[in-house]
């Protein structure tokens, strides 16, 4: 519990660092009128997400600076011993690798519109040739706060087309007729394991807490990336020709 106290600490202090140079972007001072603009966004009352500057877009959905997602300090959770044992079974392998960087987002209180539709991570994830996502939260996640809703019995669903709207934050929702959704609760250092076919999407965060969460993705010895990986076992970044963050 000692690493999850530690990571979320420093990811709360670089809330406001991430949020203030947006909030100057649009003319809003407070958390709350932030949330409103994701609001009026959703809704269509204030244009796309298109005129906005690619940091800005960033923070109003919720991610955190690369900069913040470079930082060594989250490797600390994947490092766990009972992390790495938990990888080491999803994966069959003893050689690890995690993609760079991991993300890392925060829901700010009340904020139902922050949300990523149902998707599948493949439609993210296309460098990866398999691998397994796992999210972590550091704040307790319950029916208000809101986490990640899984379909139930989606792990081997087609991989579906999908496409990103000038005017959303996300890629478009794919289909979830079918297939049972599930709230998954769960205490703030627990993990969520998905496979790269799974449907999920956020839930809104309609309580007065921040929630804060990453989601790592891993891959074993037997697959490949074609982007910024991290070698466990050396602890060493491998940087693909002709790829940048």
């Amino acid at each position: 519990m000692k690493v999850i106290q530690e990571v979320r600490s420093f990811l709360s202090d670089k809330i406001n660092e991430t949020l203030e140079p947006a909030k100057r972007e649009i003319g809003s001072a407070l958390d709350s009128d932030v949330v409103q603009v994701i609001g009026d966004i959703a809704a269509g009352r204030r244009g796309g997400v298109g005129s906005l500057s690619k940091s800005t877009r960033d923070a109003l959905s919720g991610h955190f600076s690369l900069e913040a997602r470079l930082s060594q300090i989250l490797w600390k959770v994947p490092y766990s011993e009972k992390f790495q044992s938990i990888l080491r079974t999803l994966l069959a392998s003893d050689d690890l690798y995690m993609h760079m960087p991991p993300t890392a987002r925060y829901v700010l209180p009340g904020n139902i519109h922050a949300g990523v539709p149902p998707h599948q991570d493949i439609s993210y994830n296309k460098h990866m040739s398999n691998f397994v996502t796992i999210w972590v939260p550091f704040v307790d996640i319950d029916e208000s706060c809101g986490g990640v809703t899984v379909y139930e019995g989606s792990g081997q669903a087609p991989e579906y087309s999908v496409e990103q709207p000038s005017s959303d934050f996300w890629l478009q929702g794919v289909p979830t007729e079918g297939y049972m959704p599930v709230h998954c609760t769960m205490k703030a250092g627990s993990v969520l394991a998905l496979n790269k076919w799974v449907i999920h999407g956020s839930a809104a965060n309609r309580s007065s807490d921040i929630r804060i969460s990453t989601d790592f993705r891993f891959f074993g010895a037997a697959d490949r990336s074609t982007k910024h990986y991290l070698d466990m076992k050396r602890r060493h970044v491998i940087q693909p020709e002709q790829e940048t963050l």
